[in-house]
Formats: structure tokens, sequence, C-alpha cells
């Protein structure tokens, strides 16, 4: 060979990219180069191992390992594949191209990126470049075959770089949703009454994806058709948004920086924010949660994003037998029974007024939009109905409870008959 022939085929370093595709790929190399070729693949396999394993710490592992195995079976499908490409571009390249997405998904599965597999890809194109310009020397080969085949070398590292990415990405799509169903799994598991021991929970936990147990939760019912940004939630979130009642599970307390998470999720979702309880009571809080969320949709209770539970506990109690509220407002209300409805109304609106406020006639009147002097005579009468009955504690206790209890019961039958369709 000829020294311009020479150092056109033996430049320092090899082209760090392949050309933009614009036309056909590569004619075939001459049957010649390509035999050549075949008869190095053994030396060529050989120093690829050798040399990523020199210069690759993470595939650096022991002889007969499947770390070496899968190494070598891949340096060895690969640089075989390529060589039968450059000789006939019509060959198939489904095992190549199956290696490749397997050598992805083996990184994802390891809970790498891709950047070691790419070097190594590297590393496998400088060695076999390095063989392909020796053969080359020693053989004669004209440097515009050399050229062809450089370039598809690089056709093909970036070729078996996309499959590798498109394997990566499968493996983790499919990792993201089998953890998502196990950490469902494992929130439905936290929720059952009566609740599951501590130990029977650690295994579920390390199979989501290690997660932590906490001392603490805080439940969130979301409404069924509330929108979610899954993505603004934290990672550490359990949540079970498909299900026929959707609800989250925060760990631990709601700091500032969880409720702030909490907005960017639920913004526009009819939502309400449960009570911190240990986490064996989660299931408690989550009832308490869609209690409050079913007030606010029976308009009993504003509605909106993030309802805190917190500050409906005693409408929550209250309203909690709405039989048992109706009965004890007929039995309170008894002596009043054969005044009209309207005085019997009047009457018990300021009955409420007096017990819940314990306030001046002025004070009554205000409320009521009433003169004082109305308020005193209608105290009058209620002392001449009810009697003893305003004097006792007890008495007044029962009778304070049930008087909100059927002004919250009456509010809720409203909005059920605001409600369209009802």
């Amino acid at each position: 060979m000829s020294q311009t022939r020479l150092s056109q085929a033996r430049s320092p370093s090899p082209p760090s990219r392949a050309p933009d595709r614009t036309g056909p790929d590569p004619a075939p190399v001459p049957a010649r180069l390509a035999d050549l070729m075949r008869a190095q693949l053994p030396e060529v396999v050989a120093d690829v191992v050798a040399e990523i394993r020199r210069t690759i710490p993470e595939y650096d592992r022991p002889e007969n390992s499947t770390y070496d195995q899968v190494l070598r079976l891949a340096a060895e499908t690969l640089t075989a594949a390529f060589v039968e490409k450059i000789a006939d571009p019509a060959a198939s390249s489904v095992e190549r191209d199956e290696t490749c997405r397997s050598l992805g998904h083996f990184e994802a599965v390891e809970g790498r990126s891709l950047d070691h597999l790419q070097a190594a890809y590297r590393t496998a194109f400088h060695v076999a470049w390095r063989h392909t310009v020796t053969v080359a020397e020693r053989e004669d080969i004209p440097s515009g075959v050399v050229a062809s085949v450089v370039e598809a070398m690089l056709l093909y590292v970036d070729d078996a770089i996309a499959l590798a990415r498109a394997g990566h990405r499968q493996a983790q799509e499919h990792a993201d949703m089998r953890r998502r169903e196990q950490r469902t799994e494992l929130l439905r598991l936290l929720l059952r009454r009566p609740p599951v021991a501590v130990g029977a929970l650690e295994e579920p936990a390390r199979a989501a994806g290690w997660w932590p147990l906490p001392a603490e939760a805080t439940m969130v019912a979301v409404h069924p058709d509330a929108p979610c940004t899954r993505s603004a939630l934290d990672s550490d979130v359990l949540t079970d948004l498909d299900a026929a009642e959707p609800c989250l599970l925060v760990p631990g307390p709601l700091t500032e920086a969880r409720r702030t998470m909490l907005r960017s999720a639920l913004a526009d979702a009819s939502s309400v924010l449960g009570l911190t309880v240990p986490l064996d009571r989660a299931a408690h809080s989550l009832r308490w949660a869609r209690r409050t969320l079913a007030l606010a949709e029976e308009g009993v209770i504003r509605d909106g994003s993030l309802v805190p539970c917190e500050e409906h506990l005693v409408t929550m109690w209250l309203l909690s037998d709405v039989p048992l509220v109706e009965e004890l407002a007929r039995r309170h209300l008894a002596p009043l029974d054969d005044l009209s409805d309207g005085a019997r109304r009047k009457l018990t609106e300021t009955l409420a007024a007096w017990v819940t406020t314990r306030g001046t006639a002025i004070e009554i009147g205000e409320r009521l939009n009433v003169h004082a002097q109305t308020v005193r005579y209608r105290l009058r009468q209620l002392e001449a109905h009810l009697g003893d009955a305003l004097e006792d504690a007890d008495a007044r206790f029962s009778l304070e409870a049930t008087l909100r209890a059927a002004t919250l019961n009456r509010r809720r039958a409203l909005g059920r008959r605001g409600t369209p369709g009802s």
C-alpha cells in the first residue's frame, strides 16, 4: 500500500459520529474484506471484552458471572451481525435488534442509566476500527472501502444505542407500572380493618420499592371525577386513584411542603384532607375524610380542593345518625306540637339561637333580624312550653346538639333538592 493511501486509511483517530443519513445505506463491501473480517471476529470479540472490562469498572466482573456472560454474548452477536450487514445490507437484523433492546432492558433492571452501555458501544467501535485499519493496511484495501466500513460502523452504533434506549425505556415503564401496582396493593393492605400487624407489612413495603413504614399517615379522599396530576405527587405518596373511591396516603404529618405538593396535584379536585393518625388507624382517617367529602357533595359544608376534615369533626359527629337526630328533635320539641307550623318554626329558631349563643335578647335579635322585645316574648313562650328543661345542664346540652344537628340536616336536605336531577 502506498504511503498516501495508508495515511488516508489510518488517521490518528476515527470519526466521532456518523454523518447525517441523507442517502441510501452504504454499498456492501467486497466479499474478500467481509471474509477477512469474519476471520478476525474471535480476536475482535476478545479485545472488545477486555477493553470494556478495563475501562468500565461496572462491567469488570468475574469470569462466567452473569455480567461476563452477557458481555461476551453481546460482543459476539453484535460484531457478527455487523459483518453480515456490511456484506449483505438485506441481511436480517432481528437478532441484533433484540440483543440491543435486551441490553437496554438489562441496564434498567440493574438500576443504571445508559451511560455505561453507550461507553461500551464506543469502546467496541474503537477496537473494531483499529482492527479494520490493521487488516486494510495488511491486505491493501482501498481507503474508500475502509471509509465506507467506518461510516457503517458509526451508523450501526447509532442504531444499537437507539434500540438499547427503547429497551431501557420499556423496562422502566414496566417497572414503574409494577411498582405502582405494588404500592396500590400496599395501600389497600394498610386500609384493612381490623388493621394488619406491622410485621406483616414489612415484606409488601419492601416489594413496593423499599417504602419506609411511617409512624403516622395522612389520608386524602378524592372525588371520583376529580383530576389529579400524578407527576406532581412526591414519590413516597401511595395512591389508589383508579378505585371507585380514590384516595392518597401521605406519609407523616402535612408539612407546608406536603401541602404545596398536594395543591399542585389536586388544584382543581374536590378532595378532603383526613386527620394525621398512627399508621394502623389510616382506615379511620380515610373514613372520616370520605364522610366529609360526602357532606361537601350534599351541600352541608363548603366544597373545594383539600377541605380540612379537622374543621368539620363536630358536623360529622352530629350527622352520624340522622334518624336518631330526628327522634331526639321530635322528643325535645314535642311540647310545641300544638302550635301552628309558623309559630313552632319561629320558636325553634329562637331556641336554637339561645342554646348555641346564650346571648342577650339584643344579641339574639340581631342574629335573627328581629326586635329584642320579640326575642323576650318568644323566650317566655319557650319557658312556658318547655319548663325546667331549659334550666337542666344535661337537657340543655342534648337540646343544643340536637338543634345543631337538625339545622345541618335541613341544610343537607336543601342541598340535595338543589342538585340537578334530584
